[in-house]
């Protein structure tokens, strides 16, 4: 991929991604004209579990065992990272939105911080084993509920163009405004369209600690952040927020 090719980063590690969120990242990037870039993700603490004692010595012992634990988990790096290529190939081409990759090793946070540039990254929520049946058989790309987090006026316009692009193209439904103070009539004019809501949450604490909650409890379908959202949050509290989070987070650089 061209270095001039605005991108949104998309982590992939050992939970993998399934399909439907692939096809609305990928339908994100083309709406966006934005590339895609996959990168897969060897989870170093993953790694570290296969190495302590305890972890086959519920059913078995020794170094060998251990061993098989690592060449599990690194297969199953591999399958998931194999199977990611195959389907973002076929989705991209579909859409031709420029795809590429890169290795990497550790967790989604950490390792995005790591780069330079303010690539808009997009973050998938994690799989929920018990979803009932009838939400799996109703699941769409589209996104009923867009959350968007208006904290910089500086930065707002960015958030509101790339809300009103989604809405436009039918892939958004209802909007929620999550703010300390009610943004004006005018800058909310772009995301008003016939049959959708738009819905305003004044006095949301929008500091490290009312960002990480809402991450961590969001009830939107996709959430739309800043990079100064989350600056000046510890790595660490970021990704634990990650790890809990049903909502899927687009950070716009």
């Amino acid at each position: 991929m061209a270095d001039h090719v605005p991108t949104i980063l998309v982590p992939i590690d050992l939970h993998g991604i399934n399909s439907t969120t692939l096809e609305t990242v990928v339908r994100i990037a083309q709406l966006l004209d934005r590339g895609l870039l996959g990168l897969l993700l060897e989870d170093l603490r993953l790694q570290r579990v296969a190495d302590l004692p305890f972890t086959t010595e519920i059913t078995l012992s020794g170094a060998r065992e251990r061993s098989l634990l690592r060449d599990h988990l690194s297969m199953r790096h591999s399958q998931v990272g194999s199977n990611t290529r195959k389907l973002l190939h076929e989705l991209t081409q579909r859409e031709r939105v420029p795809l590429s990759f890169e290795d990497a090793s550790g967790s989604r946070w950490h390792t995005v911080l790591e780069r330079n540039g303010h690539q808009d990254i997009f973050f998938p929520a994690r799989p929920r084993w018990h979803t009932p049946e009838r939400e799996r058989v109703k699941a769409t790309h589209y996104i009923k509920r867009l959350g968007i987090v208006l904290a910089d006026p500086a930065l707002d316009s960015r958030l509101l163009d790339t809300a009103a692009i989604l809405l436009r193209a039918g892939l958004a439904g209802d909007s929620y405004i999550l703010c300390q103070h009610a943004p004006l009539p005018e800058q909310l004019q772009r995301l008003y369209h016939l049959g959708h809501q738009v819905r305003i949450q004044s006095h949301v604490a929008c500091d490290a600690l009312g960002i990480i909650a809402l991450i961590q409890h969001s009830p939107y379908d996709l959430l739309l952040l800043t990079h100064d959202n989350v600056r000046n949050i510890p790595p660490d509290l970021l990704d634990a927020a990650l790890e809990k989070s049903a909502s899927q987070i687009l950070v716009v650089g």
